[in-house]
């Protein structure tokens, strides 16, 4: 049943995911924000930050657990901004927080923003990617529920902690760099065990700090930071930039996304905008385009070819375009329990 997926139309759940956040009472603006970053996850392959988060997304709404305030801009200068979430939808307060970043690149080369009392914002390489599409260089990271134990630790301390960064180029292919600071995404573990799967040898350990190929003893443990030491490293960094810097919440501090007490995650995120066109001497786009071509036509293993950050999603997302979005059945039936019609396959 979990492996099997069908595709289905890109527009009709467009128009019925926006329809049911306006009748939750989200703006007919913010729902288009929240949709659109679901359906650019499933188009490019990253299923876990799609629209099968909608359901959870409106449950949220509904019980309180995320506002409907606006974010507000809580102080500003020509380097940075703070941003204060209001514990609003992750998606629309992190679109508004990119666009403070494009705007004070565009006036003074480069702008970074904080945020906090944040909501997860779902795929990280959405609002990189935002940046890149306005000719901006564009970085983005947060924080997230403690998922990762410290270095030789037996304890959840530092959550999988993304990234992901975006460069444009004259030719619009962009570069575009998207990944956590995990081997794997932790949700990769109830993917095993649904399937009946293994885990691969140094993802995980158990709760006793022992390495295991068991989904459930993976799920009841922890998940292991990519590259060892140094994606341990990488995400200790990206909390105290994102979370502390921010005055967000760090470390095993950070709410979860399925909380009991309906409370807000405060999650921290950090955006940084580069306007090449002010900071760069040259045709930096020209430049991006012959840096590409330069590592493109390097010696390659025989029979291979040569692969550039986002490659892959640039051959999913063509076929996502042409023949609509992939969806397990279980996504399928919760979504047509909200919609309350049956989708219909692309």
């Amino acid at each position: 049943m979990f492996k099997e997926h069908n595709r289905y139309s890109i527009k009709e759940i467009r128009q019925l995911g926006e329809n049911s956040l306006h009748i939750h009472g989200v703006s007919k603006e913010d729902a288009a924000i929240i949709i659109d970053s679901m359906l650019e996850a499933d188009i490019n392959g990253v299923a876990t930050h799609g629209i099968r988060m909608l359901p959870g997304y409106i449950s949220r709404i509904d019980s309180g657990q995320f506002s409907l305030k606006t974010s507000e801009i809580v102080k500003q200068t020509p380097a940075f901004t703070m941003i204060d979430a209001k514990n609003s939808i992750g998606a629309i307060s992190a679109y508004k927080a990119v666009n403070v970043a494009i705007n004070g690149a565009n006036q003074y080369g480069i702008h970074t923003v904080f945020e906090k009392n944040c909501n997860t914002y779902g795929a990280a390489f959405y609002y990189a990617e935002l940046m890149a599409k306005k000719g901006i260089v564009g970085f983005t990271c947060c924080n997230s529920p403690a998922a990762m134990p410290a270095y030789n630790g037996l304890e959840c301390m530092l959550g999988t902690n993304p990234f992901a960064f975006a460069c444009p180029t004259k030719s619009n292919e962009n570069i575009i760099i998207d990944m956590a600071t995990s081997v794997v995404a932790k949700s990769r573990f109830e993917t095993a065990r649904l399937n009946g799967e293994q885990l691969q040898e140094g993802w995980a350990l158990t709760k006793e700090g022992n390495p295991t190929l068991d989904p459930i003893e993976g799920i009841q443990g922890f998940v292991l930071p990519m590259a060892g030491f140094k994606g341990y490293g990488i995400a200790l960094i990206i909390d105290l930039l994102s979370g502390l810097m921010s005055g967000s919440a760090y470390l095993n501090r950070v709410g979860k996304f399925y909380s009991k007490d309906n409370s807000g995650m405060n999650v921290g995120n950090m955006f940084i905008a580069i306007d090449p066109r002010i900071v760069c001497d040259g045709d930096f786009y020209n430049e991006a385009d012959e840096f590409l071509r330069i590592l493109r036509d390097s010696k390659s293993i025989p029979g291979k070819k040569i692969i550039i950050p986002g490659d892959d999603r640039k051959k999913f997302k063509d076929t996502s375009m042409k023949y609509g979005i992939e969806l397990t059945n279980k996504t399928v039936e919760s979504l047509e329990l909200l919609f309350t019609v049956k989708l219909k396959k692309a």
